[in-house]
């Protein structure tokens, strides 16, 4: 097992690969990637390295640099403060490293330092209104912006829907959550597939999506929001995209963030009822991921009754719980 002195090491290899004259790495986590902030004799100069180590198949070398290729059209289309990539002396956005202090190789990108300050609570209603138009541009960008061939990112279509509630159904195969709950997941599934199988795809509601945009995923600065963390984009519904944000949003804020997107770009006649679908599609993909960690499923069995209670029985029998 590798430790963060070796994966200093690995970072230290690819920076020779870059025009960037380190100063000092300082570490900051480990999850599918382990992270180093890059200092340099500019203090207004930083940059994240990501030394990718998760083996899922969204996080292939052509998978990473497709995201990377989104980043990059963002940084130049727009004037949206993202984490931009850095090519290196090659002119490659990705590059594999190997060491000689271990047998692995290792994929590594760098990112320009994205300044500002996470959140860790609720956001007030004008950051709410901010965030809305980040998400706004975003999207405005993706309906515009053509992606290359070669382009490869996960599609937030009915079988990825079906492959979370398949993982989620291992808690009640663990005896975790009750089989008589579960049924309404089931059911709420199977609505949801006919609904999205039934929507038309057209350039303004389908497209490139953040999909993962909460309070961990963007940063303020000076009252502005910044998306920080790109991993997870892919081809999406917009309007999934909003509901996954609307997971972590109050009522109130949520009307608020309509309001604000809606100034930007118009959204269809049925947009309401598809918010809601894609909101209890946001949960099953959110339970299914924090089940795959041991350390989770107790908690998430403890919430389980009250979110079936208060969104899937409300959802199948037709009643709004999104606003109110």
């Amino acid at each position: 097992m590798l430790t963060e002195e070796d994966y200093a090491k690995v970072a230290k290899e690819a920076l020779i690969q870059y025009p960037i004259m380190c100063e000092k790495l300082v570490y900051i986590g480990k999850s599918d990637n382990v992270t180093f902030r890059v200092h340099t004799n500019d203090d207004n100069q930083k940059f994240l390295i990501k030394i990718h180590i998760s083996t899922s198949s969204n996080k292939s070398k052509d998978n990473i640099e497709s995201e990377l290729i989104w980043l990059e059209a963002l940084a130049g289309d727009t004037d949206l403060t993202v984490p931009a990539p850095v090519r290196n002396l090659k002119g490659d956005l990705v590059t594999d490293i190997s060491t000689d202090h271990s047998n692995n190789k290792f994929i590594v990108t760098i990112h320009h330092w994205v300044n500002g300050e996470v959140l860790y609570r609720e956001p007030t209603s004008s950051e709410t209104a901010n965030l809305a138009l980040l998400m706004a541009a975003l999207h405005k960008h993706s309906m515009q912006w053509n992606a290359p061939d070669g382009f490869n990112r996960p599609v937030y279509n009915s079988d990825h829907l079906f492959s979370s509630l398949n993982q989620l159904k291992q808690l009640v195969n663990l005896k975790i959550i009750p089989s008589e709950a579960f049924v309404h997941v089931e059911e709420s599934a199977h609505k949801i597939a006919n609904l999205i199988q039934s929507f038309e795809r057209s350039q303004s509601n389908w497209g490139i999506i953040h999909s993962d945009l909460h309070e961990s995923n963007y940063v303020f600065y000076e009252d502005i929001p910044r998306p920080i963390d790109f991993s997870n984009c892919g081809y999406g519904f917009y309007l999934f995209d909003m509901a996954e944000t609307f997971l972590h949003l109050s009522f109130e804020n949520r009307k608020i963030f309509i309001a604000s997107y809606s100034k930007v770009n118009q959204l269809q006649e049925n947009y309401y009822e598809l918010l809601e679908a894609f909101f209890i599609w946001s949960i099953i993909r959110n339970f299914a991921f924090h089940s795959l960690n041991p350390n989770e499923q107790q908690s998430l069995a403890e919430s389980f009754p009250s979110v079936i209670q208060d969104y899937f029985i409300k959802y199948l029998n037709g009643e709004n719980f999104l606003l109110n």
